[in-house]
């Protein structure tokens, strides 16, 4: 099963995300998928992780494999089939980046049914507590004009594969200056478009 959901998270919407993730005892966060030494860290403190997280229960597979890389001198996790990516949103003065959940699991291994269980457990969380097609992507380096034949409007259409926290929203409506920047980065930034 290959998925993805893209959401912005303020830290108050990510703690409750694993609040919920971390009813099931044996999940564990693990920092990026590269690591220091063949083992990676294992815990439950988010504050330990940086941006890009891997979300693994060793009940689905028991040890993760991990390939050494001479080049960069870290070790590759090779058992991304059996984890969830986490892509943390991150919040700076005036921004909060997007950011997504995403598996890749292979149905022939036993790990994807935990996985997708997991995925499908967080996704349906999110899709009922957030909101979508909040957010208008806006290049600000070029006039505002509707759609044609030849070229995408600026803004763009509402998005409606991404969705924003209760407490990013409620974080964006307070200031008119605040907007989200896609994780990618580029020229673009999304407008909060708040629905009535």
């Amino acid at each position: 099963m290959q998925s993805q959901l893209r959401f912005v998270m303020h830290p108050d919407d990510e703690l409750c995300l694993l609040q919920e993730l971390f009813l099931d005892q044996d999940v564990l966060l693990i920092d990026g998928p590269r690591w220091r030494s063949q083992e990676p860290v294992r815990t439950r403190d988010i504050s330990q992780i940086a941006r890009y997280c891997i979300i693994w229960s060793p009940k689905d597979l028991a040890k993760l494999s991990a390939e050494y890389m001479p080049a960069c001198h870290d070790w590759v996790c090779r058992s991304g089939s059996a984890t969830i990516q986490f892509l943390r949103s991150t919040i700076s003065q005036t921004t909060i980046s997007d950011g997504r959940l995403a598996i890749g699991t292979d149905s022939d291994q036993a790990s994807a049914i935990g996985v997708e269980r997991r995925y499908k457990a967080l996704s349906k969380f999110i899709k009922k507590s957030y909101v979508n097609s909040v957010v208008q992507w806006l290049n600000p380096e070029f006039p505002e004009h509707p759609a044609t034949p030849t070229r995408s409007a600026n803004p763009s259409k509402p998005d409606r594969s991404l969705w924003v926290g209760p407490a990013a929203m409620t974080w964006f409506v307070a200031r008119s200056d605040r907007h989200v920047r896609p994780w990618h980065g580029g020229g673009v930034v999304g407008k909060i478009t708040p629905r009535d």
